[in-house]
């Protein structure tokens, strides 16, 4: 396997974990929809232009994981603009490169899950007089957030079958392109 190839499945991997990325930032920005208080029109900019970008960011994420995903080739020609071939093994390797970021994922996700819950529990028991409404709506969205990461985890450790396939069907149609 060339080095081209190794680069090809790190990127598409990379995809995968851009696309969770973005879908975890889209959650996180659900705050950003929430009607802000009556501020005024200088801080209403401010609070416009930050708002913005807090709902961009996951976009871009989600764009660039679809493009390393599901295509990638101009990426691909400008790493490595004379190595054109593709080896015979690159969906084994890249399953297993799935599988590798399947425990990355829940290394990373399953400690913040429980950091979520500990939270959770400490502000639904905790008394009527302390107003924890920001910090539940933290909690929350921290919490969706990995559980997502923990399911991606399971579903790259078992299979990523979807994943997979979306990498291999571009590498294939890239093949009969460049013959």
């Amino acid at each position: 396997m060339k080095g081209r190839d190794y680069f090809i499945l790190g990127s598409k991997l990379f995809g995968i974990w851009c696309l969770f990325q973005g879908i975890a930032g889209l959650i996180a920005t659900a705050s950003t929809f929430v009607s802000a208080p009556d501020l005024d029109p200088e801080l209403h900019k401010i609070y416009m232009v930050t708002t913005v970008v807090t709902r961009l960011i996951p976009i871009l994420f989600i764009a660039s994981g679809i493009y390393l995903l599901r295509g990638g080739n101009h990426l691909y020609k400008f790493a490595y603009p004379d190595d054109l071939e593709e080896g015979p093994e690159l969906e084994e390797k890249f399953t297993i490169f799935v599988k590798m970021l399947g425990i990355y994922l829940l290394v990373s996700y399953i400690p913040d899950l429980l950091k979520a819950i500990s939270s959770f529990v400490a502000y639904t028991h905790a008394p009527q007089y302390f107003n924890m409404f920001r910090e539940q709506g933290f909690t929350y969205v921290h919490a969706a957030s990995s559980i997502g990461g923990v399911l991606t985890g399971l579903y790259c450790l078992k299979s990523g079958k979807l994943f997979i396939r979306w990498a291999m069907q571009s590498l294939k149609t890239t093949d009969s392109i460049d013959e």
